[in-house]
């Protein structure tokens, strides 16, 4: 490795993010892009998809469809690029409510898309990575994915519960398929964001939560998506080849107060 060439370079690479649609993934998608690599895209929402892709060249792509549809893995298993750095950025909770009321089948949805999305991706797409001797998986955990969240921190009618298991779970998959690849070329690891304030159209409520997290990070604020773009670079360089079964946490020291 040159380290006196730019070790952030990503030219030659594909990348394959996923819920590329808004907030995050529209914004690691324009920065993976941004730093040489070819990018697609998996998300549900079409017009979403298109307006993130609306400023890019006709190399960079999307696919249309639902992470939870056995029928998008076989489409995938399908497409014609190597994929080289795989971004598993689709996740959230569609339950949020206080956890008591949380139903199994609502658990098990939101396991589902946070952490057996990214298993199955990992599981199609990392034997082709190892067969080139070269891969990189970031999954996108969360600061919930290490510890637990003050009740006092959610809104009236909030809970992370669900959530904050499933991003134990996904750093815990990171840990253990990092140990599994290790050898091959191939690094997982995993990035922790604090919060993220993009929402156009938030609430009062969301807005006096967002004041509230904001006065309990040391920086003194929140995050906006492109205070993550260095990060996922980084763990998706050549040059972090030595960096595996880590979660980077990038939380403007939330976690440490």
């Amino acid at each position: 490795m040159d380290v006196h060439s730019n070790m952030f370079d990503l030219t030659g690479k594909t990348a394959l993010v996923t819920g590329g649609g808004y907030g995050l993934g529209r914004t690691l998608v324009h920065g993976l892009a941004g730093h040489g690599a070819t990018v697609l895209s998996v998300a549900r929402s079409g017009d979403a998809l298109a307006e993130t892709f609306s400023t890019l060249g006709p190399e960079h792509r999307y696919i249309v469809g639902d992470l939870t549809d056995d029928a998008l893995y076989e489409e995938l298993d399908g497409i014609p690029e190597h994929i080289d750095i795989l971004v598993n950025n689709a996740g959230g909770d569609p339950f949020i409510k206080p956890w008591p009321e949380q139903t199994p089948e609502e658990w098990r949805g939101t396991y589902e898309v946070n952490v057996v999305a990214a298993m199955r991706l990992i599981h199609l797409l990392s034997p082709k990575m190892a067969e080139r001797g070269f891969g990189r998986i970031i999954n996108v955990s969360s600061v919930y994915g290490s510890i637990g969240q003050d009740a006092r921190n959610t809104t009236r009618r909030g809970g992370a519960g669900a959530y904050t298991a499933a991003k134990h779970g996904l750093i815990g998959l990171t840990h253990y398929l990092a140990c599994q690849l290790g050898r091959t070329g191939v690094t997982v690891n995993s990035l922790s964001p604090g919060m993220i304030t993009w929402h156009p159209n938030p609430t009062e409520e969301a807005r006096a939560l967002w004041e509230k997290l904001a006065d309990q990070t040391p920086v003194g604020r929140n995050s906006l998506p492109h205070d993550y773009v260095t990060a996922v670079v980084f763990l998706a360089a050549e040059g972090s080849a030595f960096v595996n079964g880590t979660n980077l946490v990038v939380d403007g020291g939330w976690s440490i107060w």
